[in-house]
């Protein structure tokens, strides 16, 4: 937080004793486990009278505050139930879910699957002030061409314009559909009313396809060939109900995107997942 945020991150850090004790006061909480934390954000096991609830604390700003409203949109229906929130400090209380247990844990094609399910479940109707997709897209193909600039041209400039040109074709006609575009195996847990819940989204307003990059992502080891990346976008189109075409499209879009973003903050193995996936999508 300090590094990312500087002073103010510091200051913010420095305040969340105290604003955990107000919070438990508020709400008539009591802490009932360890304390656990994202990137951003500190997760809070506690009990309200008997209900067991966890509380989060993160960093306010717009992304956090569009959790809150998807959740709230969602309201439970294959995502962790919201059960209070002050959008404008960043706290969310919510239904306690078994951190231990994620998709992570279990054989890739109930994974992928249960994921499959809960991307279509997920594409409800958007709420107005969730971002366009259409509008981001824009950003993103400026902020492509001007990363693969400054990151010395790091792949063939045909792989930039690729991408460049189906963000392009897909984005004038994206649906208005709530997509949590960061939807990966690690962000569904196991929970009680339902098996397997979703936390955590990051969203915007567009294409369902444009949520299945991060699940060809993630399990790398399990989709190291062509032939099994074909297995696993195949079974995510059909299970989800998704246009392969668009999903194809969507997909190269977020690679090469990822790919840029994940070597401005200096990751190694993301890019060369990328660059398989890319590759794949172009052969």
């Amino acid at each position: 937080v300090i590094a990312e945020r500087g002073e103010a991150g510091r200051a913010w850090l420095d305040a969340l004793p105290d604003k955990f004790e107000e919070l438990c006061a508020g709400w008539n909480l009591t802490m009932d486990g360890k304390p656990a934390h994202g990137h951003l954000g500190l997760v809070v096991p506690v009990r309200r009278s008997e209900e067991r609830c966890a509380l989060k604390i993160t960093w306010l700003d717009e992304a956090s505050r569009q959790e809150i409203c998807a959740l709230q949109t969602w309201n439970g229906n294959g995502a962790v139930r919201l059960l209070d929130a002050r959008p404008d400090e960043g706290v969310l209380l919510m239904e306690r879910l078994d951190g231990s247990r994620t998709l992570e844990d279990v054989s890739i094609e109930d994974a992928v699957s249960v994921a499959g399910r809960l991307l279509r479940q997920l594409a409800v109707t958007s709420p107005p002030e969730i971002p366009k997709l259409s509008e981001h897209a824009e950003v993103m193909m400026s902020a492509m061409y001007d990363c693969w600039h400054r990151f010395g041209r790091p792949f063939p400039e045909h792989i930039l314009v690729a991408a460049q040109d189906a963000a392009r074709q897909q984005a004038p006609s994206a649906a208005d559909l709530l997509v949590n575009h960061d939807l990966h195996y690690g962000n569904v847990l196991a929970g009680t009313r339902e098996p397997w819940l979703v936390i955590d989204p990051k969203v915007l307003a567009g294409d369902p396809e444009y949520g299945l990059f991060p699940l060809l992502l993630r399990r790398p080891k399990e989709a190291s060939t062509n032939d099994a990346l074909s297995r696993r976008f195949d079974m995510l189109v059909a299970i989800a109900d998704l246009d392969a075409d668009r999903a194809h499209a969507w997909t190269l879009v977020r690679s090469v995107d990822y790919w840029l973003w994940a070597l401005g903050i200096g990751l190694t193995e993301d890019p060369v997942r990328c660059k398989v996936i890319t590759d794949w999508l172009l052969e």
